[in-house]
């Protein structure tokens, strides 16, 4: 007969007796029982992106907004606080290292982060806020068929205001100093009193849930150095006026056929079908509910070829991520990937510099002309690996995040992060926001958005609440350069490894130097840091697309 270990309530005399040890095994089973319930949350999630029948919006919405409720509980619980003060008290009497790895103390201090974040918000405010994030993902997919931007705003509008009640609590509970700094500031230029509304400072409070200790003003600093740099050289591509003969993509691909492609690359990288699996849904993501039951979807499409299988390599990169998550630390907090930027490098990596690399379509261009035969495929089966990798990087500017080049990519995410964070702060009104995404489209890529599903309805993230979180895929693209620099250093002839097809030694040392490390450092600039003895630093991903680019169009 199994049996759970339980942690009952103990006074605060009876804490006091306990040893740091025992105090962290009780900490460990509370961790581990909200992960738990987590993951719950995470299956629900998936099937409603991909199971669910569309009569059942309102009841998961309603089985979602209860199990927040749960978790909330857990989370905020007395019993959790008591364990927590007690470790604290310690660790302000003597040094516990002595006692617990860094692993472990690593734990104490991300779990303390996390109660102390919870603590400040009304559980009414969790539930209200998953069930309206329920809502909203049918209200958004039923906006994009229809390309109706106004079926959406009121959910969007709803959205924005609960982020600012979350924020607002956190603020005065002491959680957001930085954000609070902010705040003030604006205040006092603009005169306002305590009960005045003032959003500013809001975003950096939003941002740091995703990118831990990633202040505001260094991301304009690296945005602005990017458009400063990008656009010129998509300028200096479009002057060209040439583009690579691709005809040979120029065709319909049998669906079934991408996806038994797609699912023999992402196992051949080195996902592990017997710990996940890989489904189909509107907006490719990677979810699930433990490293040993990780879901990711990705989308094809009949006319392009390039959508599925480098959709599938990019999830295949947070999947590999997910399931290479420390196993001895599993389903407690330091397990966790240490922000989304570091998570959002390991798709990039995967996706750009290996997916779009000469190395690797040495070793699978054969693959891919194996699996297309039939006549209508007849000039894919003539092409050589270099007109492949140059076809294949090709520069169009184009609409939809997802399906961007490498070089325009990092200009859509720069938009959306200057519309959210005007969103947020009070600047623009969620009624202005497909004018001024149409018109930063114009502007940084030179397009004419006419339709909304191909603009601001294009993701499923404000839907769900995501608020903060799009600035970390170009701090990935930018990690991801730093990380792959640092991985051909440490792995001898690298290129000739993926040109081999042997991408375990790349998945290796990445489980060892990224994924197994979790949450053990406090930012993701310490990770990069300590990996590679330099900062974040944008101008190294300008230099990689500037070489790159420069030499396929011969600039």
């Amino acid at each position: 007969m199994l049996r759970t270990m339980t942690v009952l309530a103990k006074t605060t005399t009876e804490l006091g007796s306990e040893s740091v040890r025992s105090l962290y095994d009780q900490l460990v089973v509370k961790a581990k029982e909200i992960s738990h319930l987590q993951g719950i949350g995470g299956l629900l999630g998936w099937d409603q992106e991909v199971m669910m029948p569309t009569n059942s919006a309102d009841s998961r919405a309603n089985q979602l907004s209860a199990l927040a409720g749960v978790i909330h509980a857990k989370e905020t619980s007395s019993s959790l606080g008591s364990i927590l003060e007690e470790l604290e008290k310690r660790q302000a009497a003597q040094d516990l290292s002595s006692e617990l790895n860094p692993f472990e103390l690593a734990n104490i201090r991300l779990s303390r982060k996390a109660y102390k974040a919870e603590t400040l918000l009304p559980s009414e405010l969790v539930q209200a806020s998953a069930s309206l994030t329920s809502k909203a993902v049918g209200a958004w997919a039923q906006a994009r068929k229809e390309s109706d931007y106004a079926k959406f705003a009121p959910y969007l509008e709803e959205q924005i205001t609960l982020l600012r009640q979350k924020v607002g609590y956190q603020m005065k509970g002491g959680v957001c100093e930085e954000a609070r700094k902010i705040n003030e500031k604006a205040r006092a230029s603009l005169g306002l009193g305590e009960g005045d509304e003032c959003y500013k400072g809001y975003y950096q409070a939003l941002l740091d849930t995703y990118e831990p200790g990633f202040k505001v003003d260094r991301l304009n600093i690296l945005f602005e150095d990017l458009k400063q740099n990008l656009v010129p050289l998509i300028a200096k591509i479009k002057a060209k006026n040439f583009q690579h003969d691709d005809a040979f993509l120029q065709s319909e691909w049998d669906v079934t056929k991408q996806k038994e492609f797609s699912h023999r690359v992402s196992e051949r990288i080195g996902f592990d079908l017997e710990s996940g699996r890989l489904d189909v849904s509107t907006h490719p993501f990677t979810g699930g509910a433990h490293s040993t039951d990780v879901r990711m979807t990705t989308r094809y499409t009949l006319t392009d070829l390039k959508e599925g299988i480098t959709g599938t390599i990019h999830e295949t990169g947070h999947s590999l991520y997910e399931q290479g998550r420390n196993k001895e630390y599993v389903d407690t907090p330091v397990s966790a990937a240490l922000s989304l930027g570091v998570h959002e490098s390991q798709s990039l990596l995967w996706e750009r510099m290996v997916g779009l690399s000469k190395p690797f379509w040495t070793n699978t261009l054969p693959l891919l002309k194996e699996k297309f035969q039939e006549p209508s495929h007849e000039a894919l089966q003539s092409v050589s690996v270099d007109h492949f990798f140059n076809a294949w990087n090709r520069v169009e500017p184009g609409y939809i995040r997802v399906e961007a080049d490498e070089v325009t990519y990092g200009l859509h995410v720069v938009l959306r992060y200057e519309i959210e964070k005007a969103l947020v702060e009070g600047d623009i009104t969620v009624a202005e926001v497909p004018a001024l995404w149409n018109a930063k489209m114009k502007e940084y890529l030179g397009l004419e958005v006419t339709e909304d599903r191909l603009g601001c309805l294009q993701d499923t993230h404000w839907a769900v609440g995501l608020i903060g979180y799009f600035p970390t895929y170009t701090l990935g693209s930018i990690y991801a350069v730093q990380i792959f620099a640092a991985a051909k250093e440490a792995i001898p002839n690298l290129d000739e490894h993926l040109a081999k097809g042997e991408f375990h030694v790349l998945k290796k040392w990445l489980n060892e130097n990224i994924h197994q490390q979790g949450s053990l450092r406090e930012s993701g600039d310490d990770l990069i840091f300590g990996l590679t003895g330099q900062h974040l630093d944008s101008s190294l991903y300008v230099k990689y697309l500037t070489e790159k680019y420069t030499k396929i169009y011969d600039l």
